[in-house]
């Protein structure tokens, strides 16, 4: 009996031991467990903050993009303004807004594009795949205004490969199916037409419709100059008097490019052509007072300059002597030949000698 209560004595022992190692061995396990749980919540929280991080760089990035074409945008450097917004789009694909403003950016760029920066053709390619991009996701204005931008990179490169000409108008006349009124596609038309030596009546009720539209006056009037400046004739020079003659009236700028190349081709270059200075102030359609008043008007910023007072002095003069004041246009003459006294060598001598003698018994205009 003792040896069977020693006996059974030893089993609870080694019992009691083994508890003990599996309660040492579950702690364990436990603190294995919890320290594994809180290594993956410290690399979780790591990547999530690397995350958080990146997500933080490619937004300034993208924000300093936009802000950069912006301000690039702002100062008229339409190719840095390009790529800025190109970059921006690169770095967020899927934002509107950065795609708006690289398209934006695309037609202002074809607007003032030179040869001296890349081929017309060059600049084409590059640019309308933007413009295509955009007009798939626009509608109504922005759509005629992409489609009529699209037009003018293909008249670029027409003007490099004339094959690409049914391309030019194809585009016009589809952004004026969207857009009726569309201030783009009416004066790039307009434009269009002048270039292939078209009626200027017709390129006249283009532009007319683009002023009228209400949107990007100031593009409507530069193209429209640039139009009637591409070829000298007196019936250009004449629609460019009327057009000076609008602007004035209206009181809307003018850049001094345009104001100088008017005021030379109707007025300073003509003097000694009497045949087509009268064309010229005739085909305009104006009274001799809104002539003078146009002339002053483009002038003004040199107004002292003595040539501007003299030429303006033949003008007042030959406007009498085309109305049929030949009283007055001979004495204006004569008070002119005075003033051009010790300038033998200026032009205006001469002509001034040459309308004296007209009115004073030979061919008066």
């Amino acid at each position: 009996m003792g040896a069977s209560a020693q006996a059974e004595s030893g089993g609870s022992s080694g019992s009691g031991q083994a508890s003990t190692k599996r309660a040492t061995l579950t702690t364990a396990l436990k603190w294995i467990g919890g320290a594994t749980a809180v290594l993956s919540l410290l690399l979780a929280l790591n990547q999530i903050t690397g995350l958080l991080q990146n997500f933080r760089i490619h937004h300034k990035e993208f924000s300093e993009a936009m802000k950069s074409g912006e301000q690039q945008q702002e100062r008229g450097d339409y190719p840095a303004a390009f790529e800025s917004f190109k970059h921006a789009v690169e770095l967020d694909p899927i934002d509107r807004g950065a795609q708006k403003r690289e398209a934006q950016a695309a037609m202002l760029w074809l607007e003032n594009a030179h040869s001296k920066e890349k081929s017309f053709t060059e600049l084409a390619n590059q640019l309308v795949p933007v413009l295509d991009k955009a007009l798939s996701d626009a509608k109504g204005p922005s759509a005629a205004d992409l489609l009529a931008h699209i037009g003018w990179a293909n008249f670029l490169r027409y003007r490099e490969n004339p094959a690409d000409r049914d391309l030019v108008a194809r585009s016009y006349h589809d952004a004026l199916r969207i857009d009726p009124k569309n201030p783009y596609a009416h004066a790039m038309a307009g434009h269009w037409i002048l270039w292939n030596n078209g009626k200027v009546e017709d390129a006249n009720l283009e532009f007319s419709a683009a002023l009228a539209s209400g949107r990007e006056h100031a593009f409507v009037r530069d193209l429209q100059l640039a139009a009637f400046n591409n070829e000298h004739s007196e019936t250009n020079d004449a629609q460019l008097l009327c057009i000076a003659n609008e602007m004035r009236v209206n009181q809307e700028p003018i850049k001094t490019v345009y104001r100088n190349n008017i005021y030379n081709r109707v007025f300073n270059y003509r003097t000694g052509n009497p045949e087509g200075l009268t064309a010229v102030l005739t085909g305009s359609g104006l009274k001799p007072e809104e002539t003078l008043a146009t002339y002053d008007w483009l002038t003004a910023p040199i107004a002292d300059d003595q040539d501007v007072r003299l030429v303006r002095k033949f003008m007042v003069a030959f406007l009498a002597e085309i109305a049929g004041n030949k009283t007055e246009a001979l004495s204006t003459y004569k008070s002119l030949q005075v003033d051009l006294r010790g300038k033998p060598t200026y032009s205006l001598t001469g002509e001034v000698a040459e309308a004296i003698k007209r009115l004073s018994g030979g061919k008066a205009y």
